[in-house]
């Protein structure tokens, strides 16, 4: 039966349909973008693997003189609830980005953990959104 197996994953590995490693594993991913009318966008991004662990990262990147400053914070609201802020730097060139990052593990130096009130249930359809001073300025739905 082993051997049966290990056929079936040599297989599909060499098909180009899985690795060892995705054939036991269990993750999922939604993804999400916008952009807006001026020089603006944003991307969201929640992974699951299995029920162990969770990421979660927003970034936001806007063009120069389009209303953006160094040490801007934009509000992040997932399905309505508020679960953070993004903090905008400017960049060589001028642009002015962000980012938040979500881990139920946090070994890298710019993840943190997940906020109690983060939504249980986020995946296909689940919203992000972004916000200056309360109001919105781009939005998206994981898919």
């Amino acid at each position: 039966m082993a051997v049966r197996i290990l056929a079936v994953v040599s297989a599909l590995c060499l098909a180009g349909l899985a690795t060892p490693s995705q054939a036991n594993d269990s993750r999922v991913r939604f993804k999400c973008s916008s952009e807006g009318a001026q020089d603006i966008s944003m991307s969201a991004k929640f992974e699951a693997r299995g029920s162990s662990r969770k990421k979660f990262s927003v970034e936001f990147e806007a063009a120069p003189g389009v209303g953006f400053s160094d040490g801007d914070k934009l509000g992040v609201r997932v399905d309505g609830t508020s679960v953070g802020a993004v903090t905008l730097e400017s960049i060589r060139g001028g642009d002015v980005v962000g980012d938040l990052n979500y881990d139920s593990n946090p070994n890298e130096a710019d993840a943190d953990p997940f906020p109690a009130n983060f939504p249980k249930n986020v995946g296909k359809g689940t919203k992000v959104r972004l916000a200056k001073n309360g109001d919105k300025i781009l939005a998206c739905e994981l898919r």
